[in-house]
């Protein structure tokens, strides 16, 4: 039977904005029931701090709600302070200060103010928005951008565990089976990949990709475990191996970005991508199992054309050659692909292939599927 200090507390931190589930708020009730009368006051609140804080943010937040519920609130059914805080809670709710009160509710103003402004949320939605608009300096965003990493990271792991498992092979029975009329008689499993896949990431970091850049090393940071053998380089006019940055702790995107330039990057005006690719196929060792994705808006703006065909697409070509495939993110949209200056069909003849990826969704969606 769930208590009623915990629902009244799983509200609080809910009203607060922290992430309370059904599951949370019965996984508190067993704890109350059963160390109620054995815990004190300090272990029962480091007890439900483990099942309600995930996230070190979230702290201060349930420390309040708690000490409110427990402490404050303890045996007070007609405390005045406790009508104070529902009147808060009402004032809040609607986002209107009642300034008829006499002159001692300044304290109390004060506090609906300040809980009026944290009480902002950063909706989810963001995922659909542009990358270029997103804010890089707020912590939140971030936090929506590692928790959504995590959730392809266990597609991605899903995916493969099911490729590794014996699963049957549907289409390879069905044919198999065809000179027995069609009774499965004989089941063939899906055999599992007998080689290690190696993903080789290479962003571009020029003035017009940087954004991009930083915002997809974001989400590799909370999935790049779910890859065999991942490498990712960040080159402009030329190649720095960025891999071991993956594992840093960052509060949000634009320390990313810092962390990235401490490395010794320098975005230019414009990227060399001749002089990169020609590096990255001399430093890289391609072979079949490997796969090459580039984030890159695709415009060479300093590239040679030789009779007709672009210098950097015929380097690519080598890498396509050697490489089992070759992924290009580009963060413009389409509608711009096919402009003067954009050299997106001149590597789609080279053979790669060319995704769209303006928003974390687009990202996130061919991600899960190399």
């Amino acid at each position: 039977m769930t208590s009623e200090k915990i629902l009244t507390l799983s509200y609080h931190l809910r009203y607060q904005g922290v992430n309370v589930s059904i599951r949370s708020t019965m996984m508190a009730s067993i704890i109350w029931n059963k160390y109620k009368d054995e815990f004190n006051l300090k272990e029962l609140k480091e007890a439900l701090k483990c099942v309600y804080v995930k996230n070190k943010e979230d702290i201060v937040k349930y420390e309040r709600s708690f000490d409110y519920v427990f402490i404050f609130n303890r045996n007070t059914k007609n405390n005045p302070a406790d009508q104070e805080h529902i009147e808060v809670k009402e004032q809040i709710k609607t986002g209107h200060i009642d300034k008829s009160k006499p002159a001692q509710d300044t304290t109390r103003e004060t506090m609906i103010r300040r809980r009026l402004e944290h009480k902002k949320v950063v909706d989810k939605s963001i995922l659909d928005d542009e990358i270029n608009k997103l804010n890089s300096i707020d912590y939140r965003v971030y936090d929506i951008c590692k928790d959504f990493s995590k959730k392809i990271a266990n597609q991605r792991s899903i995916r493969k565990q099911k490729n590794k498992s014996q699963s049957v092979d549907i289409p390879k029975t069905i044919r198999k089976n065809l000179k027995v009329g069609g009774h499965l008689i004989d089941l063939v499993t899906k055999k599992p990949p007998t080689h290690k896949s190696r993903h080789i990431f290479l962003c571009d970091i020029s003035g017009s990709c940087e954004w991009a850049t930083t915002w997809f090393f974001s989400l590799l940071t909370g999935c790049h475990e779910t890859f065999d053998k991942l490498t990712v380089d960040a080159f402009d006019h030329r190649i720095i191996d960025v891999t071991h940055a993956l594992d840093a702790e960052y509060k949000n995107s634009f320390q990313v970005n810092v962390g990235l330039q401490s490395l010794g990057l320098r975005p230019r005006g414009h990227s060399d991508m001749t002089k990169a690719f020609t590096e990255f196929l001399k430093k890289s060792d391609l072979n079949y199992h490997t796969d090459v994705i580039i984030l890159t808006d695709c415009r060479d703006w300093t590239g040679k054309r030789i009779d007709g065909i672009l210098e950097s697409a015929t380097i690519l070509h080598q890498i396509v050659v050697k490489s089992r495939n070759v992924y290009i993110f580009n963060p413009e949209h389409k509608i711009r692909w096919n402009t003067p200056t954009s050299c997106v069909r001149d590597y789609q003849e080279a053979g790669a292939k060319v995704f769209q990826t303006n928003t974390l969704k687009e990202f996130a969606k061919v991600i899960k599927e190399i």
